[in-house]
């Protein structure tokens, strides 16, 4: 049930923050998002580092919910709200992660995310990379620098 209310929430923010003429761009920061985390999952569920419970639906191990609720949601809307400033950048990575380190730590705490041979620390540096690669991501490949400045 977690699983599917993280994916309804993420959704409702998602249409409430989202800028429609911006979508069509910032969706693949998304869409990378989405292929990060699958290649993450696929390989730490598979290496039993930690296992995913009481999902309806599964790939590979991660719950869709997950993959297609805040994973894709949080990834376009990072690119949407990319700062202006680089050291708003560095500040919003580390923000967006602390972020999505908290949903983690509220998974774990409900037991539907369960740790084999993983600690949260191990998450805290992942989650971390993925936000500074998503943003490198948004900046360089969806040409968003111009509109991130100095």
């Amino acid at each position: 049930m977690e699983w599917l209310i993280l994916f309804m929430v993420s959704w409702i923010v998602f249409f409430i923050l989202i800028d429609r003429g911006t979508l069509g761009k910032n969706i693949w920061c998304g869409i990378a998002a989405v292929v990060l985390q699958f290649a993450v999952d696929t390989q730490a569920i598979s290496h039993q580092l930690y296992t995913v419970q009481q999902t309806i639906f599964k790939i590979k191990g991660s719950s869709i919910f997950f993959i297609f609720g805040p994973v894709i949601v949080i990834g376009t809307l990072l690119a949407q709200y990319l700062p202006r400033k680089r050291w708003a950048n560095v500040l919003n990575i580390i923000v967006v992660a602390g972020l999505y380190s908290l949903q983690e730590y509220l998974l774990l705490k409900r037991g539907v995310l369960v740790y084999n041979n993983w600690h949260f620390s191990d998450s805290i540096v992942v989650n971390l990379s993925a936000m500074i690669i998503l943003t490198w991501f948004a900046m360089v490949v969806l040409r968003k620098a111009g509109e991130a400045g100095e």
